[in-house]
């Protein structure tokens, strides 16, 4: 009796354990098929990621390929004499060439948009539109402000887009300024991430051989760093205009009222009697390098003008210059910061839309700004309504590229 239960027993235990294998070898099975599956799904994504990737650079290699094809095609017949070199080569950095760099320092409302915009219908030049957007309404005067601010000017005109943090930010929530970078906007409009890819923007900037940069929050009195950098072989245009068309034309301007900087004429001039002295000095410094413009000048005589700064620049005149200022100097266009004017209808505009209260209240603050500039006083309502009143005069800093004083 008890062998026949411990044979039965062996037999129930032999069956169970076949059972809990096959069980066991189920799971298992189970168990692989779904870390297989698995893992196949994550080698899929992976793959997908890759050649995302892949075919992210390749548009990207393809749009810079497209952009170095455009400046050669626009640049095929350009001069390089007045540039100094043999050709397009020498300016560029992926070339190991230097570009020529030029550097617009002004304040707000003195003709600046118009002015870079001149400059940026140059083919081949790349625009550094206003890069302390992020600044707000205030001038940059000195440290601690004026440490940053240089470092950044100096990073965009070499092309390092990398640690930019507030610039990209700003731009991040607004478009303008971007779009006013006219070089960058066009790849920018369906992909507007890329204005933001440091890596991106660095390539992108380095392929141009013209580099312009213009900027209305710092004083020219800052800049001497940035003349000593010999990698940067820069020349500065310092922009002025009269403190009472400037003035007027703030007053259309919302953002400027609550901001001292913007709104008060005593600091607007004691700014532009220290462009004076800082010109005046670093012309001394740096022969050849500095320039002043007074915005009458440019408004009055675009071309001739134009064709002064362009030749003081090392730039050729060509047609898309020529056309920007057929274009832009003939016609009316209204909207903010709209650079469709005619010209020679906007300098003396203060004359007529302002009371004489305030432009004697301008006048009062700002007479040794108007000396030193050669802006003449208005005496009463009737003087400055005067057919015979002309505001301007010629004023005695060394000024052009020939060092000659103005008549």
């Amino acid at each position: 009796m008890f062998r026949r239960l411990n044979f039965n027993f062996i037999c129930f235990a032999f069956g169970f354990g076949c059972i809990f294998v096959l069980l066991g070898s189920k799971y298992t099975n189970d168990i692989s098929f779904h870390t297989s599956s698995k893992n196949k799904m994550e080698d899929s994504e992976n793959v997908q990621v890759k050649l995302k990737r892949t075919h992210d650079n390749f548009d990207i290699e393809t749009m810079l390929n497209k952009t170095r094809t455009k400046i050669k095609s626009e640049l095929a017949d350009y001069s390089f004499i007045n540039s100094g070199v043999s050709d397009l080569e020498d300016l560029l950095m992926e070339f190991g060439g230097t570009p020529l760099r030029s550097l617009v320092m002004t304040t707000w409302r003195s003709g600046s948009t118009f002015f870079g915009e001149l400059l940026d219908s140059m083919p081949g030049n790349y625009y550094h539109y206003e890069p302390f957007f992020w600044y707000g309404i205030k001038q940059i005067r000195g440290p601690p402000d004026s440490f940053k601010a240089l470092k950044y000017m100096e990073k965009l005109m070499k092309c390092d887009y990398e640690g930019l943090d507030e610039y990209f930010d700003f731009g991040k929530k607004h478009e303008f300024p971007v779009s006013h970078t006219s070089k960058l906007w066009e790849h920018c409009k369906t992909k507007k991430e890329l204005c933001f890819d440091p890596e991106f923007t660095s390539k992108i900037c380095k392929l141009f051989p013209f580099q312009s940069m213009k900027v209305v929050r710092v004083r020219l009195k800052l800049i001497k760093q940035l003349l000593d950098d010999k990698e940067l072989n820069l020349k500065v245009i310092l922009l002025v205009r009269d403190p009472r068309g400037v003035m007027q034309s703030r007053q259309h301007r919302s953002f400027c009222q609550p901001a001292p900087d913007c709104w008060w004429p005593e600091l607007v001039c004691a700014d532009m009697v220290s462009d004076h002295v800082a010109a005046s000095r670093l012309m001394q410094d740096y022969p050849n390098r500095i320039m002043t413009l007074r915005y009458e000048e440019l408004a009055l005589d675009p071309s001739k003008t134009a064709y002064e700064v362009l030749k003081f620049l090392r730039l050729d005149v060509t047609k898309s210059v020529k056309e920007f200022l057929r274009t832009h100097t003939s016609v009316n266009v209204a909207g903010f910061d709209s650079t469709f004017r005619i010209s020679r209808d906007i300098p003396f505009k203060w004359r007529t839309s302002l009371y004489f209260d305030y432009v004697d209240e301008v006048q009062t603050a700002c007479k040794e700004a108007m000396s030193l500039w050669g802006y003449k006083m208005a005496y009463n309502a009737t003087h400055m309504a005067s057919k015979d009143f002309y505001p301007m005069e010629s004023y005695t800093i060394t000024n052009r590229f020939d060092n000659q004083i103005p008549s």
